[in-house]
């Protein structure tokens, strides 16, 4: 049975096993070998019992000189032992099971702070075998905040929390109650993953950097007021708005972290200041308060200019945080990013070294053939044609990422990180209102973000989906617009269907777009002539005319043929039966 007590090892040069409180420093420096054997004398034994019962009666005992105890703790009571081998071959005896507390065990502490674990060579059989222990206190109620939630039988790190104390030694300036310790565990093994890969951060340097530094994070933050709340403000917004998993108290950890920035901003270092400027900034933005979220991204400016401006910022993770975060919001929002990407690696093949290809170069013309084509016929502008040749190079290295070898895959999804950023980038910064292009121009970057963003089909898209509806009705003269482009008008259509949020108003509107188009008619009459294909595998080969990832976007397409085919009751009656005028009419009227 693992011991149902925390403490930190120390060599046997330290001062102080811990910052317990007096009683908890005996129960543990009574079970811990400090490097050295101490057998105990018969008369040093009696010495000490007689002691402690000389002042057993005594109802105020002074208090320890030693400045680094606190009696704020709860006491850890004594405990029962079991025998473990040191390196001499006999057995030291390490705590078992807990027995209730002496007031001999507080006296003992202020009069030998560190005593000596006794060594013993033998053990009776009573000694060594104990009853088997019911599964009940520690193995079911523990809860730990960063480490495997497996039991360990060593002595446990102070980051770990147990049934009775999340923080016994009073380190953490938040209360570490269960649903913040959650928090906390979200934060290393969730939102850390979900933003650094693990492969892309094996050899990088900085502060907040290495994948394993999220614990060191949760550490620092536990010192910090400040950090520790906007931290959690963070986590509790991503868990509402992404998991969809309501009453993780936003509010409150929002409201005790600006509290906190205002009595105490001004006095941490700017590395600290810039990693609570950027929790504030993404639980705004996760919420969908982007006000708020961009009065946190001027602060934000205001620390980089300090630096002497952004390529300055010490730490490459945070400042990459920040450029991929305003990506993010500025997407959503449909305008110009507020800071500049810097890390635009280039095309694939110039920048890859040819033991790190994936294959060797490519000729990419057969990518997306449909949107080839009408870059050939001139149909584009020169920046869009670009952007949709980056974005065929972005596609090819998604799809054979995987298949290639360690070292070239993790290579490849690096690059890709960057390349369709700076790609998104692009397309935001480009203008086409009341045209075609526009709808073209969002249709690309929801499919970037859908199948190459984490947040993408999870979150963002279905942010975008109605202002993609939005631009469809904003489009001048539609019939002029979209002469040529009706394929490349239902594959938008197509994306917009699959982003939104399932059984929403831009779900049924963009299906109805699709019936008025005639492509549910197109799916008919082509399965005629090809009885073995269904209402899937139609839509899945016309979406690799354009661009298609089927490990993202399967699901949704399956939804979408079910949709299409009437199998679900979302599906619109009315669309297939109304006349051209009334869904032309309801196509431009944004009721």
């Amino acid at each position: 049975m693992p011991p149902q007590f925390l403490f930190v090892n120390k060599d046997a040069a330290s001062a102080s096993l811990t910052r317990s409180s007096a009683a908890e420093q005996t129960s543990i420096n009574s079970h811990v070998q400090r490097g050295r054997r101490h057998r105990r004398s018969a008369t040093s034994a009696s010495r000490a019992g007689a002691r402690a019962r000389k002042n057993a009666g005594r109802e105020n005992a002074a208090p320890s000189a030693d400045p680094v105890f606190s009696d704020s703790s709860p006491s850890l009571p004594s405990v029962k032992s079991e025998p473990v081998q040191d390196d001499s071959s006999n057995q030291i005896w390490l705590p078992a099971r807990l027995s209730p507390p002496t007031k001999f065990a507080d006296q003992t502490t202020r009069e030998n702070p560190v005593p000596k674990v006794r060594a013993r060579k033998k053990a009776s059989k009573s000694q060594t075998q104990d009853p088997p222990a019911k599964k009940t206190t520690v193995e079911e109620k523990a809860v730990m905040l960063l480490n495997s939630p497996q039991a360990l039988a060593s002595p446990r790190d102070i980051t770990q929390i147990t049934s009775t104390s999340l923080d016994p030694f009073g380190q953490s300036v938040v209360k570490l109650d269960p649903h913040v310790a959650r928090l906390c565990r979200y934060f290393c093994e969730s939102f850390h993953p979900s933003v650094w890969h693990a492969e892309s951060w094996a050899s990088r340097e900085g502060s907040y950097t290495y994948q394993t530094t999220a614990v060191e994070v949760v550490r620092r933050a536990m010192q910090s007021e400040v950090e520790m709340n906007a931290m959690l403000a963070c986590m509790a917004a991503r868990i509402e708005n992404v998991d969809l998993v309501p009453g993780q108290g936003t509010d409150k950890y929002m409201h005790n972290a600006l509290m906190a920035v205002r009595r105490r901003f001004s006095s941490a270092p700017k590395q600290q200041l810039l990693l609570i400027v950027f929790h504030l900034y993404a639980a705004d933005a996760y919420r969908q308060n982007y006000q708020a979220a961009k009065i946190h991204m001027q602060a934000a400016k205001a620390l980089f200019d300090a630096w002497g401006g952004l390529h300055y910022v010490p730490d490459p993770a945070l400042k990459e945080l920040f450029i991929i975060g305003d990506g993010h919001m500025s997407a959503v929002l449909l305008e110009p990013c507020s800071l500049p990407c810097e890390y635009d690696p280039g095309p694939y093949w110039d920048v890859t070294p040819p033991e790190l290809q994936l294959a060797p170069r490519q000729n990419l013309s057969r990518s997306a053939p449909a949107l080839q084509r009408l870059c050939l016929h001139g149909y584009f502008p020169g920046e869009l044609v670009q952007t949709i040749q980056e974005t065929a190079e972005c596609s090819w290295v998604l799809h054979h990422a995987p298949l290639g070898a360690a070292e070239a895959s993790k290579h490849a999804a690096r690059w890709l990180q960057w390349r369709h950023a700076a790609v998104r980038y692009r397309l935001l910064a480009m203008e086409y209102p009341g045209s075609s292009l526009d709808v073209v121009r969002v249709g690309l970057m929801m499919w970037i973000l859908t199948s190459m963003v984490i947040l993408g089909l999870k979150r963002l898209g279905g942010l975008i989906a109605p202002k993609l509806r939005t631009i469809f009705w904003s489009v001048d003269e539609p019939y002029g617009q979209w002469e040529g482009l009706v394929q490349l008008k239902t594959w938008v259509l197509t994306i917009g269907a699959m982003c939104s949020m399932v059984g929403s108003d831009e779900e049924r509107w963009f299906i109805e777009q699709l019936f008025e188009i005639g492509f549910v008619e197109h799916i008919r009459r082509f399965q005629e002539t090809h009885p073995d294909f269904d209402t899937l595998d139609v839509l899945r080969n016309f979406q690799e005319k354009f661009f298609y990832y089927d490990a993202i976007q399967r699901l949704r397409l399956e939804r979408l043929a079910r949709l299409l085919s009437g199998g679900l009751s979302e599906t619109p009656s009315s669309a297939s039966q109304s006349s051209p005028s009334d869904l032309s009419r309801k196509s431009r009227s944004p009721a």
